[in-house]
């Protein structure tokens, strides 16, 4: 141990306690690990120095000497804050101790944080103590950061996140959990977790616990959880999904908790709507089936049928009860394109329409008579849409009649019709583009909680009289026209159904095929249909047409039979191919493997599955015509009329 003066003289002034050797008492101040100096007057101006231990020299890496002449203002620097400095002077004249934390600066200029301890035994002797703590400062300053990197980041994501001291007390929200809970952060901080997330059971509205109860009773992370609503300050309800955790301790003691939520309720409307769709689908597969052998069956009755009273004599008592049992058939027949239009959606007749004239006309005839009054919000400049005019006036007469037998004793129904673009609109599942959006609301006794999710679906009705097609077809009626619908009820308030239809932005015209008369005509056809009896009513009406008829089961007997008249020079001027042959080759198949050696073939393509998109664009698919079953035989001869004389010309 060395101890120096302010001159510089070596000469000891310390006095070892008593009992204690001069020399021990050095080595023991030299192997602290704490920077010591002793002095007397002024630290501040020009300090008499007694002793500094070489940690301080190696701390500081100044020289007593320099300190001695410029006092503490040495280790200061430009870095230590000069009221700080006042302070400290301040304290060690009023002979207060000193404990702080300073910026002080080595010999060699760089700075470092120190531990300061400043006070005076008794005799005037003042202490000086330093401890290097620039790792620690360092430490402390990148967990700040991560902390502060940590805030941001919480308060920046999607989901809400609510941190829970030890004793359930709330310590933290970010932006999300304020929006969601309705809570905000400065009012609620130290408040109850429990009152801030208020949870009640999806299904019973019951109260659940509160989850970070669990989580200090348990240690153990919860969740995730998708059963219950969230309950925010103004009593509103929003379905959330969320899990809790705890916050262990370096002592691996539950210090807190943490809750991560989001607000899942368009997400799990989305996903009804989708199980919804997947649940049609499924029942439209089966539909399109039994409409399909039911169309085979009715082109067999209807067929019979046109053709004994085309061979009766007009205004006869057997031709009046043809037509009567025609008729039937034919109620029949539409029976089955609504089984069709619910399997996929038809529309083979999409024209430019004025929704807003199309509106107003159905309006106009439902709800006339009716003790409903009506109110009518439609946009002036309401966009036109490319639909089945038909098809789109039967989803609209359906809710208007659904409207109106919800309200017996009267009540108003309410027709909105506005322009609407959407974006990515999460609620609704369509492509952005321009739709048209129409509502039709009734403020009848609502529909039953229970029943909601189910009016969609087919055979579903709560009516005594009702069959529950109408709004079975009318979901796949929409669907089919790239557009959605939805319905939303609360009971004693009434019901709402809203769709939306793709607009055009332009108008445009529409067109209307006219029926014709019985043609007859000549020449040779080949009808390709696995169903013998649709063979022989087909063969019957050709033949009372004037046509020589020949048959094939399938595809492959099509083309051999085909190929044989040729050769033989009795070419078939005209092919009827069934679009589908279960277990051999339909129709369009068969029309290429002709068509690759005789390019001339004319054929026309006949199916009970008329939503098929050769159907509706037959000659994209190499067919000169179409003939959906079941048909009559005057409409097999306009058919045959048209597609040859389009041969003659």
């Amino acid at each position: 141990m060395t101890f120096h003066s302010a001159s510089g003289d070596q000469t000891n002034r310390s006095t070892p306690p008593e009992g204690v050797g001069v020399h021990l008492y050095e080595r023991l101040l030299e192997r602290m690990q704490t920077g010591l100096v002793l002095f007397q007057g002024d630290l501040f101006e020009k300090p008499e120095i007694l002793h500094g231990n070489e940690c301080f020299a190696r701390i500081t890496g100044h020289d007593f000497r320099k300190l001695a002449e410029a006092g503490f203002s040495l280790l200061a620097g430009k870095t230590t804050d000069m009221q700080v400095v006042s302070y400290l002077q301040k304290s060690l004249a009023e002979n207060k101790p000193v404990r702080t934390e300073l910026r002080l600066t080595r010999q060699s200029g760089t700075s470092f944080w120190a531990a300061v301890e400043l006070f005076r035994e008794e005799g005037g002797v003042g202490v000086l103590r330093l401890e290097d703590i620039s790792a620690r400062k360092t430490v402390e300053e990148q967990l700040g950061n991560d902390q502060e990197r940590l805030s941001v980041t919480l308060k920046a994501i999607g989901e809400g996140v609510i941190i829970a001291g030890a004793r359930g007390e709330t310590d933290f929200m970010n932006r999300e959990a304020e929006r969601l809970t309705g809570h905000a952060f400065a009012k609620s901080r130290g408040k109850p977790f429990a009152d801030i997330f208020r949870i009640i059971g999806e299904k019973n509205n019951e109260p659940r616990s509160c989850p970070i109860r669990k989580v200090f009773k348990t240690g153990q992370i919860l969740g995730p959880f998708n059963d219950v609503l969230l309950v925010s300050a103004d009593g509103s309800q929003r379905k959330v999904s969320y899990h809790a955790s705890p916050i262990i301790d370096v002592r691996g003691r539950v210090a807190g908790g943490v809750i991560v939520f989001r607000d899942i309720s368009t997400q799990s409307m989305l996903e009804r709507e989708m199980h919804k769709i997947q649940k049609m689908e499924s029942m439209a597969l089966l539909s399109e089936g039994i409409a399909h052998d039911f169309n085979n069956i009715l082109t067999g009755i209807l067929g019979n049928l046109s053709l004994a009273r085309s061979s009766c004599e007009p205004g006869g008592r057997i031709t009046n009860i043809l037509e009567a049992a025609e008729k039937a058939a034919a109620r029949a027949k539409d029976l089955t394109h609504q089984l069709m239009t619910f399997s996929r959606g038809k529309a083979s007749s999409k024209q430019q329409v004025s929704l807003k004239d199309l509106l107003r006309e159905c309006t106009g005839f439902i709800l006339s008579g009716s003790n409903c009054r009506c109110q009518a919000a439609i946009a002036r400049d309401l966009w036109p849409g490319e639909v089945d005019e038909g098809q789109i006036s039967q989803v609209i007469n359906n809710l208007l009649i659904n409207a109106t037998q919800a309200m017996p004793e009267g009540g108003t129904i309410t027709v909105k019709a506005e322009n609407v673009e959407l974006g990515a609109e999460p609620s609704v599942p369509l492509e952005p583009g321009y739709y048209v959006r129409l509502r039709v609301e009734d403020d009848g006794p609502g529909i039953q909680p229970e029943n909601l999710s189910r009016v969609f679906d087919p055979y579903f009705t709560t009516k005594r009289d009702g069959n529950g097609l109408g709004l079975a077809t009318s979901y796949s009626i929409i669907k089919s026209h790239g557009g959605h619908i939805m319905v939303d009820s609360e009971i004693g308030k009434g019901t709402r159904f809203t769709f939306y239809l793709p607009a055009l932005p332009d108008a445009g015209g529409v067109g209307q095929q006219t029926e014709g008369k019985l043609y007859h005509g000549k020449g040779r056809i080949l009808v390709m249909d696995d169903e013998p009896m649709i063979q022989q009513i087909t063969g019957d009406m050709l033949t009372h047409l004037g046509y020589e008829v020949h048959f094939a089961k399938d595809g492959d007997e099509a083309v051999e039979n085909y190929r044989t008249a040729a050769q033989e020079g009795n070419p078939f001027d005209l092919v009827m191919f069934d679009l589908t042959v279960p277990g051999g080759m339909g129709g369009h198949e068969s029309l290429q493997r002709i068509a690759q050696e005789f390019p001339d073939v004319r054929g026309i393509v006949s199916s009970g599955y008329s939503s098929n998109p050769i159907m509706n664009d037959y000659r994209k698919f190499g067919f000169i015509g179409a003939l959906s079953k079941p048909y009559t035989i005057q409409q097999l001869s306009w058919v045959l009329n048209d597609v040859l004389s389009q041969k003659e010309v």
